[in-house]
């Protein structure tokens, strides 16, 4: 890992910390292994950017030193709470290709709109380089946000991406505290993104109210964003159980993980290690139950996930209920446009996208999305989440064309919700949706949330969506009131 220079930085710190200088470049952490796209099904491969064996080495060393069950903590509800610290990252890669421009610029409109909407929220802004660093403190200027409410970090290490939710798993530890859990990820599009769970550590851990820490999980190979949680159960795709099954038995080629792993199934399970094919079947689910401190729910059991990931097609309302992507609900609001409004969607879609090929978005779309096992994927979703007593509403999704950056993907789960008490007595609920200049499905995911009491703060995320994630994928509670 390459780490930077000393930069002349300025940062904001937060009101209640007081950070001495730059923190000290942390010790090497997990990139076990690396993907070239956001897909999580298939062969894991490593991405060019990651050279050297670098992405193995300080995990190899974790598997003999990090214990591997009994370390985490109560996962952060999606649902409800009010979010009190919200991580981003100003990465400047995507793979081996630079950050887009229009990705670049989208991201700073995003969170000027999460700065004037949550006021009473610190945000920490981890940023690759210099010119990150400028913008974010002329954002900051620009808008009029109040400084000590903005802390801006040098990253420690050359090339990272925007994706700060699958690096790491907030939860609240037996103190009471943010434990950043550093997991085994599944894809790595920044050679640097395994630096900042501890970077945020070092910048909170004197923070008097919430000192936040950051530790290794090897034993976990999951994505942040294939995980969802209200604040009785927690949902995991089962893309998930296949990867840390695989990664259970990795560490069980050493004898003394073995036995840590036979001893952790017969406590967690209740039953004898006897039958092995039955142990690892259960593992994954009884370690995600164990480290995440609630019941866990598996989905798309029987059919592939809808989405590489969960948070793209299913939201939590609540306790009760869920809204599931439904792909042939946006082809047939898509396909009732007249010619016309087509072409203005086209417009609007691309201009929001930063795409300037001149194509027909909505039939790449279309093409993308109208198969019957994609319909299938999402409604057999829908099935599990209902059989398990949840009520479910459907929403448009649409997800786009792969590795391709030429169109946006509509997803209107993707997003991060807030529910707390307000002074007056009242119930704050909000949602923070992401739009993509299609006005049709944006004004329709719009109304449905409305139709479930949440005032909508909509977020123009055409150009980060185009690499396949939306405001979920790319921000982080690490404090939530809850």
């Amino acid at each position: 890992m390459k780490i930077q220079s000393q930069l002349p930085v300025q940062s904001f710190p937060p009101a209640r910390l007081q950070p001495q200088g730059r923190p000290e470049p942390p010790q090497a952490l997990p990139t076990d292994s690396a993907q070239i796209s956001r897909d999580t099904r298939g062969i894991r491969r490593s991405a060019s950017s990651l050279k050297g064996g670098q992405e193995q080495m300080a995990f190899k060393a974790a598997e003999h030193a990090a214990p591997l069950f009994g370390v985490g903590g109560l996962i952060f509800p999606d649902s409800t709470g009010k979010i009190k610290e919200m991580a981003l990252q100003l990465g400047n890669v995507e793979f081996d290709k630079p950050l887009p421009e229009e990705t670049h610029n989208g991201l700073l409109g995003v969170w000027n709109q999460l700065f004037t909407h949550m006021p009473e929220t610190h945000f920490t802004v981890v940023c690759a380089d210099q010119r990150g660093i400028d913008d974010v403190n002329k954002l900051v200027r620009d808008s009029g946000t109040d400084p000590n409410r903005v802390s801006v970090v040098p990253a420690q290490a050359d090339k990272m991406s925007i994706w700060i939710r699958d690096s790491m798993l907030p939860v609240r530890a037996e103190d009471g505290h943010t434990k950043l859990l550093i997991q085994d990820r599944t894809y790595w599009p920044g050679a640097g993104d395994n630096t900042i769970a501890p970077t945020l550590a070092q910048v909170h851990g004197q923070d008097e109210h919430n000192p936040i820490t950051s530790q290794q999980h090897p034993a976990l190979r999951i994505d942040g964003g294939n995980v969802l949680s209200n604040s009785k159960q927690i949902f995991v795709g089962s893309d998930s159980i296949r990867h840390t099954r695989a990664r259970l038995q990795e560490l069980a080629q050493d004898p003394a993980r073995a036995k840590e792993i036979e001893e952790f199934y017969t406590k967690a399970s209740g039953q004898p290690a006897d039958d092995k094919d039955k142990m690892w079947d259960e593992l994954p689910r009884l370690v995600f139950q164990s480290e995440f401190g609630r019941p866990v729910l598996v989905v798309a059991r029987e059919h592939d996930q809808p989405a590489f990931h969960i948070d793209m097609c299913a939201t939590p309302i609540g306790d009760t209920k869920f809204l599931v992507g439904d792909p042939s609900l946006a082809i047939r609001t898509l396909k009732a446009l007249s010619p016309e409004e087509r072409a203005a969607t086209n417009r609007e879609m691309a201009l929001n996208a930063g795409i300037t090929s001149g194509e027909d978005l909505v039939g790449k779309l279309i093409a993308a999305e109208d198969n019957a096992q994609n319909q299938a994927n999402y409604d057999a979703m829908a099935a599990e989440l209902k059989e398990a007593g949840y009520e479910i509403e459907r929403i448009p999704a649409m997800m786009g064309l792969r590795t391709t950056w030429s169109v946006p993907y509509l997803t209107y789960n993707n997003c991060i919700m807030e529910r707390y008490p307000a002074a007056d007595g009242t119930e704050t609920k909000k949602v923070y949706l992401p739009q993509y200049g299609c006005e049709v499905l944006d004004k329709m995911a719009e109304n449905i949330y409305r139709g479930n009491d949440y005032e909508v703060i909509p977020l123009q995320m055409g150009s980060i969506s185009k690499l396949e994630g939306a405001i979920r994928c790319s921000s982080y509670a690490i404090e939530r009131e809850f």
